[in-house]
């Protein structure tokens, strides 16, 4: 299939991301900067796999992993466009124009951190807000515009870190793998 961009539906990323062989080397390709040699590819997977170092694995476990990946992972990842591989040096990348997994596998928990993070700043204002009616005496003594201002202020913090963490997040290649 030529390497051109192309979008992928969900059922299309669910297939490709249902074997967790596919889904440990988009992980591992993710983390490298140049291409890496099938070879190389193989022995980190069949570690992770066999929850061993590579240089515990057997040849057979090693043999095993290149032999799927070779005719069956690597040709259904480029396929999809999600990879780079050269059958003839081995060599094997994950394209920088590759439709984004990142949706489809991620559990979410850093966004779910943040409802917390809202939540907590909602808390303090409100004891705050209401310790300034009470009349605490500190409190008391500050304008209602000042503490409104903190009450915004606090809020539009927290906004622009939550937006700046999103950005950062997105430009991550890390992601979730799931279990085998």
């Amino acid at each position: 299939m030529a390497e051109e961009e192309q979008e992928l539906s969900r059922d299309q990323m669910f297939d490709i991301l249902s074997s967790s062989r596919r889904r440990y080397t988009l992980y591992y390709l993710r983390q490298q900067i140049e291409p890496v040699q099938l070879t190389d590819l193989a022995e980190e997977l069949a570690a992770w796999e066999n929850d061993t170092t590579v240089e515990e694995l057997s040849s057979q476990a090693r043999k095993r992993v290149y032999v799927s990946l070779y005719q069956t992972h690597a040709p259904k990842l480029q396929e999809a466009g999600l990879i780079t591989y050269d059958a003839d040096t081995g060599e094997i990348a994950l394209r920088e124009d590759a439709p984004e997994v990142e949706p489809f596998i991620s559990n979410g928990d850093d966004e779910s951190k943040w409802y917390q993070y809202y939540g907590a700043v909602a808390l303090l204002n409100a004891v705050l807000v209401i310790a300034a009616i009470v009349g605490v005496p500190l409190l008391s003594a500050v304008n209602p515009l000042v503490i409104g201002l903190v009450v915004i202020s606090s809020f539009l913090v927290l906004s622009i870190a939550h937006a700046v963490s999103r950005r950062r997040g997105k430009k991550d290649k890390t992601f979730d793998i799931g279990e085998p």
